[in-house]
């Protein structure tokens, strides 16, 4: 998979909302990480969205650096969550009808 990376301008250029003081705001608060290549700060896709959510939690909800923080790193923890469910699921998915069977009783108490 090929990765795409965005400089500075084009991911201000890719999120309506964003501008260079905002951008500057996120950097400060490290609610984003960007990834550096050549000596320059560059941008995945994965942070485009996440800016984007930065964005609506700023506008809609009026949230401090330190509130911004928190929401982010709670989302981040639900994404790894997430995570870990599907490989569980994926792990017992691939176990024999019995296993599957016994897990679902227990998960039914």
């Amino acid at each position: 998979m090929t990765s795409v990376f965005y400089s500075e301008e084009e991911v201000i250029a890719a999120v309506a909302r964003l501008d260079r003081t905002r951008l500057s705001r996120f950097l400060r608060a490290e609610v984003i990480a960007p990834a550096e290549t050549e000596g320059r700060a560059v941008y995945r896709q994965v942070d485009v969205a996440r800016m984007e959510l930065l964005c609506d939690l700023c506008d809609d909800f009026d949230l401090n650096d330190d509130a911004l923080g928190l929401v982010m790193h709670l989302v981040d923890q639900l994404h790894g969550t997430r995570n870990d469910l599907r490989a569980l699921m994926q792990a017992l998915g691939d176990e024999p009808a019995e296993v599957k069977s016994r897990v679902q009783g227990r998960l039914a108490r």
